[in-house]
């Protein structure tokens, strides 16, 4: 019993501490890919990974034997960080669930509500965190744009008070591929090889099972791919990628957050899922002969962890995303995957207000530069918004700031285009 009273006295500590130096907290949550950028990197520091970063006093609240979640703070020099010197009485919370949930989130589906426990990395979330009785969340990101799907269910879903959604591209980051190989025949150690697509969809296609068969000079080992088993951006983003330049005659990859449904995972030597962009390089950097795919950020960010080049380029080296405002499409949102392509079709949103959705045609992909990219996208409500213009602040700082971004991370040249328009459409 007197456990149980310290433990909660401790939460109580934890949440009370902090919570008077705000006026106003932004609760958001999703994509884990550019939390990097938003809230910096003390949730690298803590163990299990936290997946909340706050400054607000919110709580990721208690395991089945009431012991807190891990979580953290807001790193100084982010973006959220600046967002606050700039409003100093304003927080701006982040929880990270993943694209999939957070969109979750954001339509109210599978009652999934934003007070719901945000976690740490040991188990999964169910919310944002936000205080008790916040059900709707004030933002959310994701490395996938809306689905015609997600605008229906939100339509048709306890959000619909909240009457339109705003979709804005804000960011894009360069995905990585890392491994852990070990020497070669010869006894040389394997570092920072350069793959061509054509052995990069080798090894996600499962043509390839074994090292030797990328490398002649590499051992015979099983290649173990290390795969994301939650829905998730990044692998909407990569597998978008091996879509557009591994489908040809025969279709074999499609363009999903969920993995096992983009690729074929059955015809893998060995397939190792893990939940969350940190869990996957965390699992890579402990397991040899295995190569999966994440967030360069969040690769650099794991000591020693080793990652390939694409076509001689190297996604640590990328500075420009060379997007421009014949990529950015207007009141369209994913449709169908185009069965003889594998890539998602932009289709028309219908149910709300077209010229608050804006995202970046899925068919542009880079050229002459590193190949493998996500643009993170920021949603948010058009109306019931308890503080619009610190809403539409925060929305500018991450597209259309000047802060510095971490390696691998790039503003878009539309940033402008974007706060512009979250701007007129939050109320």
């Amino acid at each position: 019993m007197k456990t149980i009273i310290k433990k909660a006295a401790l939460a109580a500590a934890i949440i009370s501490a902090p919570l008077a130096a705000s006026a106003t907290d932004l609760v958001g949550g999703g994509a884990s890919l550019p939390a990097l950028a938003y809230v910096g990197d003390n949730f690298t520091v803590t163990n299990p990974r936290s997946r909340l970063s706050t400054d607000a006093g919110l709580f990721a609240g208690f395991d089945s034997s009431f012991n807190p979640y891990q979580q953290t703070t807001i790193t100084s020099g982010s973006i959220f960080d600046a967002f606050q010197i700039i409003n100093p009485s304003h927080t701006a919370s982040y929880c990270q669930t993943g694209s999939s949930t957070g969109k979750r989130v954001l339509v109210g589906a599978n009652a999934l509500n934003a007070d719901g426990a945000c976690r740490d990395y040991s188990a999964s979330p169910v919310g944002f965190s936000a205080p008790a009785g916040q059900t709707d969340p004030d933002f959310v990101s994701s490395g996938a744009p809306l689905t015609a799907n997600e605008v229906t269910a939100f339509l048709n879903g306890p959000r619909a008070n909240r009457q339109n959604l705003v979709q804005v591209p804000a960011l894009s980051t360069l995905i990585a591929l890392p491994l852990n190989l070990g020497n070669d025949v010869f006894g040389n150690p394997i570092s920072r090889p350069n793959l061509s697509n054509a052995q990069v969809c080798d090894i996600f296609s499962g043509s390839a099972t074994s090292w030797d068969q990328i490398n002649p000079t590499w051992p015979s080992q099983p290649i173990n791919v290390v795969y994301r088993s939650d829905r998730s951006g990044v692998t909407f983003a990569f597998t978008q990628y091996l879509a557009a330049v591994c489908n040809g005659s025969q279709v074999i990859f499609i363009t999903h957050e969920d993995f096992t449904t983009a690729a074929p995972v059955g015809n893998y030597a060995i397939a190792t899922p893990k939940y969350g962009e940190f869990n996957i390089t965390d699992q890579l950097s402990t397991s040899s002969w295995s190569i999966g795919y994440a967030g360069i950020g969040s690769v650099l960010a794991e000591q020693g962890l080793d990652y390939a080049d694409v076509e001689g380029e190297d996604p640590a080296n990328t500075t420009h995303i060379a997007y421009d405002s014949s990529d950015l499409l207007t009141g369209q949102v994913l449709g169908d995957i185009n069965p003889f392509t594998g890539l998602p079709q932009p289709q028309p949103v219908s149910g709300i207000d077209s010229d608050c959705i804006l995202m970046i045609d899925p068919f542009a992909q880079l050229t002459g530069a590193y190949p493998i990219h996500a643009v993170i996208n920021l949603l948010v409500y058009t109306d019931g918004n308890t503080d619009p213009q610190a809403l539409e602040d925060l929305v500018d700082t991450v597209v259309n700031g000047s802060s510095t971004l971490p390696t691998g991370f790039a503003r878009l040249a539309v940033g402008a285009t974007a706060s512009s328009t979250a701007a007129s459409c939050i109320n």
